[in-house]
């Protein structure tokens, strides 16, 4: 599959909607971002929808899915856990309540299957906002 992506600047932090392409890039990257502590990606394959995009802050991530039309839903957690996390949405913390915060590891698990597959459906239980 073909990907495009935009994340967070990992010098000035803020969200560079310059699109690119290639998945090791795009693993770089979030690399550098994980190793700044907080970031925010977004993924889109060969259409311009769906839009799996990631943010986080620390360990706690969120992952939304843009389905055109204005359509976002959030992915909702596995296993929620107790407490409501802040996380990093384009240039902004935004709080979350705990039954959408997943842990960064998921979250990226969450990223790479759709890099993959193209299917958000394979993630889980979405919740449109």
């Amino acid at each position: 599959m073909d990907i495009s992506w935009s994340t967070s600047s990992p010098t000035s932090g803020t969200f560079v909607s310059t699109e690119r392409s290639g998945v090791a890039d795009l693993v770089e990257r979030f690399s550098e971002l994980r190793a700044k502590g907080q970031g925010y990606l977004e993924v889109r394959g060969e259409a311009e929808f769906p839009v799996c995009a990631l943010g986080f802050e620390g360990s706690a991530a969120v992952v939304h899915l843009m389905s055109g039309d204005g359509v976002v839903s959030l992915l909702i957690a596995d296993e929620p856990g107790d407490a409501s996390a802040e996380v990093l949405v384009m240039d902004d913390l935004v709080e979350f309540s705990a039954g959408f915060v997943l842990d960064l590891d998921r979250a990226w698990q969450v990223i790479e299957e759709f890099i993959r597959t193209g299917d958000p459906a394979r993630a889980g239980d979405w919740f449109e906002l």
